[in-house]
This record gives structure tokens, sequence and C-alpha cells, in this order.
């Protein structure tokens, strides 16, 4: 398994398919972030790299996120969440999740030893979704939340409106960079504001118009020095 050292206590680990799990370790406690697939021995993994004991968090319920939950036997996740997960376990296995989903809250703080993780609420890209924040190492684990690439469709997506106003308080917390689900290194902050500068001229046509994994979405890029922002979305979200 391929994994990258983000800092002396983080690891972003590959999975299948682009996506990425995020492993943070402390002297007392560690946190599996997302579990991807769950094609490859991801516990295996973790066991094998971290002696204490660890929690595992789901940063939102979509398939390519949860794959793993079945190989350990408890996952968090906010409770807004649950359905979402359920949801996506019920079509990719056709059967109720096997784990147990235990509740996190909007500003609960893990002291994991020599490094503290603080959960922010990230709604948007689902109802439910959530970041971690490393405030010690001004990191954010977003997961799909604030991907350069954004998506904003399918069971469990929030309104624009609601992406915009998280957006806006997420521009107060304290990190420079951020560790997403698709891509293997830290991005810049200011990636936020491309993406409210993007959904300022949000707009629906045949230019625009494409199918994404059998969804009929639109398409709105904005570039600029902040950065690249790309928005795919429903027109069901424009409320």
């Amino acid at each position: 398994m391929d994994y990258k050292m983000i800092r002396e206590n983080i690891w972003q680990i590959a999975d299948d398919h682009g996506v990425y799990c995020t492993l943070v370790k402390g002297e007392r406690m560690a946190i599996l972030w997302d579990t991807g697939y769950g094609n490859s021995d991801l516990k295996e993994f973790v066991e094998g790299h971290v002696s204490t004991d660890y929690m595992v968090m789901n940063s939102h319920g979509h398939p390519d996120h949860i794959g793993g939950n079945s190989h350990f036997g408890c996952i968090y996740a906010r409770k807004e969440e649950w359905d979402v997960i359920e949801h996506f376990a019920m079509e990719t296995t056709g059967k109720a999740p096997d784990y147990l989903l235990k509740e996190l809250k909007e500003g609960d703080i893990f002291d994991l030893g020599g490094i503290q993780a603080k959960v922010i609420f990230m709604e948007g890209h689902t109802k439910g979704s959530i970041g971690l924040l490393i405030e010690q190492e001004r990191l954010l684990l977003a997961g799909d939340a604030i991907n350069d690439h954004l998506w904003m469709f399918n069971y469990g997506a929030m309104p624009i409106s609601r992406l915009k106003e998280m957006l806006e308080r997420l521009k107060e917390q304290p990190f420079d960079t951020f560790l997403c689900g698709h891509f293997e290194s830290e991005l810049p902050k200011s990636i936020v504001d491309a993406h409210l500068k993007n959904i300022a001229v949000l707009k629906m046509d045949q230019k625009t118009k494409c199918n994404t994994i059998g969804f009929e979405t639109y398409v709105s890029t904005y570039e600029g020095q902040e950065g690249r922002s790309v928005i795919v979305f429903s027109e069901d979200v424009l409320i």
C-alpha cells in the first residue's frame, strides 16, 4: 500500500482510483480518517504502523470513503450523515452496515498525545460532511468537502446556498493548508476563496451540461490567483 508522510505524525494513504485516507498519530491515540473502497487491507496497514489505540472516522458517507468500514467494529461520524452512510452501504453491498456508528459533534476535541484534532462541520458536499482540524499543524483534513473538484449532487447533497455559508465560516478557521480525499499533497486555503468566486458565477446552459456517473449535471470552472475551482452540480441544489 502506497503512502506519503505529510508531517512527522500524519500520513496520506493511497487507495484505489485516486482516493486517499489519512492517518494521524499521537503518543496515546491515533485517528484513521476514511476507509476508502475497502479492497485493500487498511486495518492491517494501520495496525502495522500504530502501537496505540485508534479511532476510525468517516468524513462523509460516499462509497469511496466508507468501503472499508466493515473491516472495523466501530466508526465515528456526524449523526446527520448516518443515513447517507447507510444509503451507500446498501447501494454498494445490498445490506445494512455491519459496524457500529458513533456520533461526532461539532467542536469535539481529541487529545491524541502531543497533537489535538478538532471536529468541524463542513456541510455541502453531503449534509453531514465534517473536517478534522489539526490546529498545531495549521492543517485541515477536509474529505471531499473542499476538493478542488467539488461534487454537489447525488443523495445527501445540500443546496449551493448552504455550501456558500460553510465556505464563508471556513475562512475563519485557523489553517493554512488542507488534505482532501482525492489528492496526495496539501492544497492551499485560498481554494476556499476560489470556490466562493465560482459559486458567484454558476450557471446552467448547454455548454456546461454533462453526465456525471449517470446524473445530469452542470460544470462551472473558475481559475484565478486564489487557485482553481471546479464545481459539478445538479439543478436541484440551486435553491
